[in-house]
C-alpha cells in the first residue's frame, strides 16, 4: 500500500504583504500565531480523517487540526503537520510566500482550513524537499494529497 502526504499550502489574503511575515522566533513570543485570513468553519476534523480518504475530501473545505512535525530550516516556507495515526501526515506549503511558519513551531499544535486537492510531485520538487528537511529523496513521497488553505493558527503546546 502506497502512503500519501498530506500538503497544505497556505493562502495570504492580497492585503498582506509577503515580506510581512517571516519572523523566526515568533513561537518564543506568544502562545498563539495566527497566519492568513481568519477562519470560517465553525467544525473541524481530524487529519486522519482527510488522509484515510483522501478522495471523498478533494475539492472540499475542511478545518483541520494536527500537530507540527517539521519547518523549512532556512526560512519556515513550509512545514509538515502530523494527526494520530502514523498515515496522517500533511505538508503544509505557503503559495506564493505569502506568509511563512515560525521557525520555532516544531512540536507545536497548529489548525488549519482549506480545500483539499491531490498532487504528484516531480523528482526535481521532491529533491527541492528533501534539501528543505535535509533528508533523502526517498523520505519524500511522489504523491501528495495538499490542503490549498486561507487560514493558519499555531498554538504553543502548554498554553
Amino acid at each position: 500500500m502506497t502512503s500519501i502526504l498530506l500538503v497544505i499550502a497556505l493562502f495570504a489574503p492580497s492585503s498582506q504583504p509577503a515580506a510581512a511575515a517571516p519572523a523566526a522566533n515568533l513561537m518564543g513570543q506568544q502562545a498563539v500565531v495566527h497566519r492568513g485570513a481568519a477562519f470560517t468553519l465553525k467544525e473541524q476534523i481530524t487529519l486522519d480523517d482527510v488522509a484515510a480518504k483522501p478522495d471523498d475530501f478533494a475539492g472540499k473545505t475542511v478545518k483541520v487540526a494536527g500537530t507540527i512535525k517539521q519547518v523549512c530550516r532556512k526560512k519556515g516556507c513550509w512545514m509538515t503537520l502530523a494527526g494520530t495515526t502514523p498515515a496522517a501526515r500533511a505538508r503544509i506549503t505557503f503559495k506564493d510566500y505569502g506568509f511563512f511558519a515560525p521557525l520555532d513551531s516544531q512540536g507545536n499544535a497548529a489548525l488549519v482550513e482549506g480545500t483539499v486537492e491531490v498532487k504528484t510531485l516531480s523528482e526535481a520538487e521532491r529533491k527541492h524537499l528533501a534539501d528543505d528537511a535535509g533528508s533523502t529523496v526517498e523520505a519524500i513521497p511522489a504523491h501528495e494529497l495538499r490542503l490549498v488553505a486561507t487560514a493558519l493558527e499555531v498554538r504553543k503546546l502548554g498554553h
